[in-house]
């Protein structure tokens, strides 16, 4: 039997991983099974074997074979979109998002590379070089459970737009939706060229050491990143890494007070704060302090927290209980500082607040800037709301830290909102708004300075990632 993907039932005897509902752990909606290295080293000698003949295929027959995925999606919307939020806990609007976005990506990748694919000529006379650009063979990806179809989307495209097979490994924490959704993809390309392969921290690592793979393409927390860097730096491996990022938000003297806490609000609590481009601090000019906290408590306490199946829910729970333990324990350590601790929104009846991973969403105020809820990615539906005097400070303070994923500034004057995000060291900065915006959002970079990654995922940008030049040099034929 060809082993295409772990994620359906070809393998019924193995190990297997009990999977439980974010908003009723008492409820079971699926397992996992769990694959060996064997079964690693099986899948890598099917795809070596079919990414020679996929290399070997125009961009022309690449897009062709790809394009019909986007219309596949559409048909299936509706299953696609259930098996996500049941397994996230995410709302059905915002994992519909997710989905359609996707969609818009994959029209995007398919259109760029036929330029972009293309080989460079040079001519001197009798002698000329072309300048080809070339898969690296086998793609190693790995994603994370909170955005893995648009992540996955980011990775897999332009990987197999370049030429090259792709291997990717699912979250254990949500690993079906992301299956079925490249289960899709797998009907329209050759047999073997993407694997799914569904298995813990053991497998993740022999994919990184194993030599027939390449390049790693890996989304997740800095710590993580940072051993993935290492290992793959044994082996001389290429990397792209979108990591852990502690989004700051800073508020001028001269900010729309209500339009900027509705959207920062919408920012830091949408997915229930588990997104790496979530404002996770907001830095408010002293001047302004007292009535941007008054908004943001305001714009927070319209919040309704239920299930993902419940129409009026703005958020839905955590994704497990080790989030939900390790952030009500951040809240609670700030509490003991003396910081002013306030729970915002309403619960809904559908939170079963006993079973379910609820965590409601909370602003903090009067908090030390030292706190690990300040210093670190919380992850979480948990908004610490800081003060500063002195912009240039303020700046030179957020430089300093190790995070540099994303950041916005808010703000009347479009001159100074423009300077102060020059000034950031961050892959993006967004200026009176929270995420990308414009019909040319998918098309823009994604990817962070510092600690939060190394590489550029969407867009062009991102498609450069996954080839490599080879010049062929001598006369003209």
């Amino acid at each position: 039997m060809l082993l295409q993907s772990f994620g359906t039932n070809y393998f019924p005897s193995r190990e297997s991983i009990e999977l439980r509902a974010p908003h009723d752990q008492q409820q079971v909606i699926g397992t996992m099974p769990v694959c060996s290295i064997d079964d690693l080293a099986e899948v890598i000698k099917q795809a070596k074997i079919i990414q020679k003949e996929w290399s070997q295929r125009s961009v022309e027959e690449r897009v062709s074979a790809i394009e019909p995925f986007g219309s596949l999606i559409e048909a299936h919307l509706h299953e696609l979109v259930e098996v996500l939020k049941t397994e996230q806990g995410m709302l059905d609007s915002v994992v519909r998002r997710e989905v359609q976005e996707s969609i818009t990506q994959i029209k995007h990748t398919l259109d760029v590379s036929r330029e972009e694919l293309a080989s460079i000529y040079r001519a001197d006379g009798s002698f000329g070089a072309e300048i080809m650009k070339v898969p690296y063979g086998i793609i190693a990806a790995i994603v994370p459970w909170n955005a893995p179809v648009s992540l996955a989307t980011a990775k897999v495209i332009p990987a197999l737009m370049a030429g090259n097979a792709v291997i990717i490994t699912p979250s254990p924490r949500a690993p079906n939706g992301v299956t079925k959704f490249l289960d899709l993809l797998r009907s329209c390309l050759p047999p073997g060229l993407i694997s799914v392969l569904h298995g813990l921290d053991e497998l993740g690592e022999a994919m990184i050491k194993h030599k027939e793979i390449r390049k790693i393409s890996f989304t997740g927390s800095t710590a993580v990143g940072k051993r993935v860097a290492v290992a793959a730096a044994a082996e001389l491996k290429s990397v792209q890494l979108e990591l852990g990022g502690n989004d700051a938000a800073i508020i001028l003297p001269d900010a729309d007070i209500t339009e900027t806490a509705t959207q920062l609000v919408d920012s830091a609590f949408r997915r229930s704060g588990q997104f790496c481009y979530a404002t996770k601090r907001v830095y408010v000019h002293a001047s302004i302090k007292e009535k941007m906290t008054e908004a943001l408590v305001a714009s927070a306490d319209k919040l309704q927290m239920g299930s993902p199946s419940d129409s009026l829910a703005t958020l839905g729970p955590v994704i497990d209980r080790d989030a939900q333990q390790r952030l009500i324990g951040l809240i609670e350590s700030v509490k003991a500082t003396g910081a002013t601790i306030r729970p915002c929104g309403t619960i809904l009846e559908s939170a079963d607040l006993a079973n379910g991973c609820y965590v409601q969403p909370t602003l903090v105020w009067d908090i030390d800037n030292t706190h690990t809820l300040v210093k670190e990615e919380q992850f979480g539906p948990v908004l610490p709301i800081l003060e500063y005097e002195s912009l240039p400070e303020l700046i030179e303070e957020l430089n300093d830290q190790d995070y540099g994923l994303s950041g916005s500034v808010w703000g009347s004057d479009l001159t100074d909102l423009k300077d102060t995000a020059t000034q950031l060291q961050t892959g993006r900065v967004f200026i009176n708004a929270a995420r990308a915006m414009g019909k040319f959002s998918g098309e823009l970079p994604a990817g962070g300075h510092k600690h939060s990654g190394l590489g550029w995922e969407k867009s062009v940008f991102g498609l450069r990632e996954y080839y490599q030049y080879q010049t062929i040099n001598g006369p003209v034929c």
